[in-house]
């Protein structure tokens, strides 16, 4: 009963790991498709348009408090040359800058170091909005200390951040699963056929089970997001003895492609693949680190000189 629940183990870990593997190219390809379509910036500039676009300009500006926002010397400097305000947008814009342009804007005709009283005196001056509203009861709890009404109105940021991010989670995810579907048919990842192949190939079966060791014992990890605002992209890549050990069972070669009582099995097998996939690299990290952490914990102890292995 041990051995067969380490086969059964060891077949567990080899799935896992070969999940892992196309999860991975999974998130490599979603991120070139996600530069290459601008989602990452487009996400940020709708997010910004959300909390900026409801409120006129600050003193007798003909531009909109959104559009000052962004000829703004500070949001320029992050802005591709000769864009429109609002087209052409970066992927990325640190916190402290949006405030600091934000404080910045409500006091026009302020010079050099400005004061709580001035930002409240440029807070109060704009005109009825949607941003006068958040800004006035960001700044109430700041106790007229400068720092902490750039600190509240950082953190307004990230919150909105913090949901921008879901949005883009979310348009990735159906990215993924896209990409999972062509990939799962392109290389025929089939669950069922891959299951039966490590069972059947214990030679196989140890070979990717020593490779998923040490990718888990690798410094890099696994990590889907460093934080809400920094690209998708994986820590740890994939290697050309990774993809050979992946060519060991995938593919097409032994099937029959014109059998049509392979493909009920076949599209099955397919349906676990794409669903495995679309849990995404670090889910199959994490697990594979745990599994790898139970067979380590079921073998025995290694007989040492004159003591006999318990």
């Amino acid at each position: 009963m041990g051995l067969l629940n380490s086969t059964i183990l060891d077949v567990v870990i080899g799935l896992a790991f070969v999940y892992l593997l196309l999860a991975l190219i999974c998130t490599t390809i979603n991120e070139w498709i996600a530069g290459w379509l601008g989602i990452r910036s487009k996400t940020l500039a709708k997010a910004i348009k959300q909390m900026l676009d409801q409120q006129p300009g600050s003193g007798n500006a003909t531009l909109s408090f959104l559009e000052q926002f962004y000829v703004h010397p500070l949001i320029t400097g992050m802005v591709p040359p000769g864009s429109k305000p609002g087209g052409s947008h970066p992927s990325y814009l640190p916190s402290r800058t949006f405030a600091t342009a934000v404080v910045d804007i409500t006091t026009p005709n302020k010079a050099g170091m400005i004061t709580f009283a001035d930002l409240d005196a440029g807070i109060k001056a704009l005109p009825n909005g949607d941003v006068k509203a958040a800004l006035l009861a960001l700044i109430q709890n700041a106790n007229n200390d400068l720092n902490q009404a750039k600190k509240n109105i950082e953190q307004w940021f990230d919150d909105t951040m913090d949901r921008a991010s879901g949005w883009f989670k979310r348009r990735i995810q159906l990215v993924t699963i896209v990409i999972a579907i062509f990939l799962t048919g392109l290389t025929n990842a089939d669950t069922v056929r891959i299951t039966h192949i490590l069972w059947k190939s214990p030679t196989l079966r140890a070979t990717l089970v020593e490779k998923a060791k040490g990718r888990i014992e690798s410094p890099q990890s696994v990590a889907e997001y460093k934080d809400k605002n920094s690209p998708l992209k994986p820590t740890a890549k994939l290697t050309k003895d990774d993809m050979d050990k992946l060519q060991m069972v995938l593919g097409w070669a032994g099937e029959n492609p014109n059998d049509p009582g392979s493909w009920p099995q076949r599209l099955i097998g397919w349906i676990l693949t794409i669903v495995a996939l679309s849990l995404g690299a670090p889910f199959w990290f994490d697990l594979l680190t745990k599994l790898m952490n139970i067979r380590n914990a079921g073998q025995k102890p290694q007989k040492t000189d004159g003591q006999p292995a318990k």
